[in-house]
């Protein structure tokens, strides 16, 4: 199992849990956006490299917009969110 942060943007808000693989972690995060009012949140299409951890690790991001109208060619400033993976 991996950890996994959902980090909430602009709000300080976040939220560790633990999923098998990217695929469980990004429906989890869904779910969690649907429970705080985000029931259309839509992902990027993939995760960005997000620099490295304080032990070197190499982290990277997926983030999350509230809607599909938010997202479309945005790179980011709009996103609600972002899930965070260290890969080790």
């Amino acid at each position: 199992m991996t950890s996994y942060t959902l980090n909430m943007a602009g709000s300080g808000e976040c939220d560790e849990f633990f999923a098998a693989q990217d695929g469980d972690a990004e429906r989890e995060a869904l779910r969690m956006l649907a429970d705080r009012g985000y029931p259309d949140a839509i992902p990027a299409d993939h995760w960005d490299g997000d620099g490295k951890n304080d032990d070197g690790q190499p982290c990277e991001r997926l983030l999350f917009w509230a809607n599909a109208d938010d997202a479309e060619n945005d790179p980011g400033a709009e996103s609600i969110a972002q899930l965070e993976v260290v890969r080790a």
